[in-house]
């Protein structure tokens, strides 16, 4: 039988490569880390030894890139970012623009690219304006065309990252009247950007070494073959480069929770109350259970948006909003907890665990960069109707289960990327969800009949699938109910917020029983082949969240998963299903 982590074997690599993160003198640990937060400095000598890793890790190899999977690039991330967050960024900013570019953009332009990105350039990406937020169809920076054919560039933009060095710039422009056909995507290359550039930077609580910079256009002349896919294509054209980026993003906040749990860890490991450590307290330890449980729980959920972008580009619309969600909420949570245990040193800029503010910190950032909470609800909620409405039918049961092995099953070989199959939205069923109730049965089945779990261990599985099987159903009916009842009091339409929020955590929850199914004859967590032992553990974690409890672990859940993650700390292993070995 394969390890689980062969798949990842350059993830080892390039993370041993590196150096301990603990060791004080390592320019790429975490006392590094929080030096450059407090001077404010970009992470120039991580970002130039990981940079070849990374620069074109999402490009497909038909493209001139080095893109394996995207869940291989994902890991790659995770082992980079965790001695420091800024370094993705650093890296990796080009992304949104990129991935346009190479969706759309004509074979020069993708050449071009792919050609800067190799040499260490970057390509800014040019959406936001301060004026508008969330907004973007309203967004006012027109692109008028003139007599050549050209446009002539008028407007402001705001927050892109990058953006006081970038070679190249991707702006999203307004040149329609209204609606999201009113927008065309346009490459500025070489002059065209510097002299755009406002001189204004923003600056983030996190990721301070980074800049975020403004541009200005006034009458600025653009070729008429910098015009990116078709007029008025713009706006889709971004919205599905975003999926990618959402995804890719949630690498970012793994890394964040990776670290602050493990310095969490190493604190309650040292610290001596009574004689005995503080780990084996049974506050610390229900803190540092559940912040693990959350962290793999976000870890199955990213992993499928990274490997369903090969395998089911049409449900990356969803699964790229799930895992965005499900991660940067979750780190969210696991920082939170691990400050608890960590105390006052949680907060203290010098120090062992210093870095632990630099990376809270710097996951708050991660949160809002590219698709905010409210935005991701959004995404979601567009969504929630198609899932209602296929509710109960049979069609995906058939054409999504052998996709669904591919995408759960970390060592199956994926089809290349082609980011131009990525579709705004999915039709009908989802395939995570409409399997749900076969493989959950299944699962049943496999840890009360076999001998894969304890009869505890399978007790509690067999509640907490039968729970979220409930939790789809009703989700869905009240989807239906909804929008079934008409208008808001206000007289808008229904707000399905909160229901988007559920259908994220549920999704997750599903992904996690389909994972287990999916690799029942192989390593989990480090785990021997069959084990369910985290199973439980991570769904009580979920579906508690899912239904309004932010509750920590229960004492024999608590129990269980540290019987899991404890080798997995102590052995320097990614706190992954794959479980690749670190420094």
């Amino acid at each position: 039988m394969r390890a689980a982590a062969v798949p990842y074997a350059a993830v080892s690599e390039l993370d041993l490569a590196l150096g301990d993160p603990r060791d004080p003198d390592n320019p790429y640990g975490f006392a590094a880390m929080a030096r450059r937060d407090a001077a404010e400095a970009f992470p120039r000598e991580l970002a130039e030894r990981v940079g070849p890793w990374l620069r074109t890790a999402f490009v497909p190899a038909g493209q001139g890139g080095d893109l394996v999977s995207l869940d291989h690039t994902l890991m790659l991330v995770r082992a980079a970012a965790r001695r420091d967050p800024a370094v993705m960024p650093a890296t990796m900013f080009s992304i949104t623009a990129a991935v346009c570019v190479l969706a759309a953009g004509s074979a020069g332009q993708r050449e071009r690219v792919v050609r800067l990105l190799r040499e260490g350039g970057s390509v800014g990406f040019a959406l936001s304006e301060a004026e508008h937020g969330g907004d973007l169809l309203a967004n006012s920076c027109t692109a008028a065309g003139d007599d050549g054919g050209g446009y002539v560039l008028d407007g402001e933009k705001w927050l892109v990252g990058l953006g006081e060095r970038c070679q190249a710039l991707l702006v999203v422009a307004r040149t329609g009247r209204r609606g999201p056909g009113a927008f065309s995507a346009l490459l500025l290359e070489g002059s065209e950007v510097d002299k755009a550039r406002s001189g204004i930077r923003q600056r983030p609580a996190g990721m301070r070494g980074v800049d975020f910079a403004g541009f200005r256009f006034e009458g600025l002349p653009v070729r008429a073959d910098a015009l990116v896919g078709q007029p008025g294509h713009g706006l889709e054209i971004a919205m599905k480069a975003m999926q990618v980026v959402r995804t890719m993003s949630t690498g970012c906040s793994l890394a964040c929770a990776d670290t602050g749990l493990r310095l969490a860890w190493d604190f309650a490991r040292e610290r001596r109350v009574g004689g005995r450590g503080a780990d084996g307290l049974p506050y610390p330890r229900r803190e540092l259970a559940t912040a693990a449980a959350l962290v793999l729980a976000a870890d199955v959920a990213a992993l499928t948006a990274a490997r369903g972008a090969h395998v089911l580009p049409e449900a990356q619309s969803l699964w790229s909003s799930v895992a965005k969600r499900t991660a940067t909420g979750f780190a969210d949570e696991v920082l939170a907890r691990c400050a608890d245990v960590l105390g006052t040193r949680s907060v203290l800029r010098d120090g062992p665990y210093a870095a632990f503010d630099t990376v809270r910190r710097d996951n708050a950032v991660v949160r809002y960069i590219d698709t905010s909470p409210v935005a991701n609800a959004r995404l979601v909620a567009a969504q929630l109707a198609r899932l209602a409405g296929a509710a109960g039918g049979g069609a995906d049961d058939v054409n999504g289960a052998d996709a669904l092995g591919a995408v759960f099953d970390p060592g199956a070989a994926l089809p290349e990327a082609d980011w131009d199959r990525l579709r705004l939205s999915g039709r009908g069923g989802d395939p995570v969800l409409s399997r749900l109730p076969a493989v959950a049965a299944a699962v049943r089945h496999a840890v009360t009949e076999g001998a894969g779990a304890p009869v505890a261990d399978a007790a509690r599985i067999v509640a907490r699938t039968r729970e979220l099987e409930c939790a789809v159903g009703g989700l869905l009916h009240d989807v239906s109910w909804r929008l079934g009842s008409g208008k808001d009091a206000d007289g808008g339409p229904p707000e399905l917020g909160h229901l988007a929020e559920r259908l994220c955590l549920l999704h997750t929850a599903a992904s996690c029983v389909h994972l287990w199914w999916a690799c029942r004859d192989r390593s989990l967590f480090g785990l021997p082949p069959g084990d369910a032992g985290w199973l439980s553990p991570v769904l009580t974690a979920v579906l508690d969240r899912a239904g309004g409890r932010v509750a920590p672990l229960p004492d024999a859940e608590t129990h269980r998963l540290m019987d899991v993650v404890t080798p997995l700390y102590e052995e320097n292993r990614m706190f992954s299903c794959t479980a690749p070995h670190l420094a």
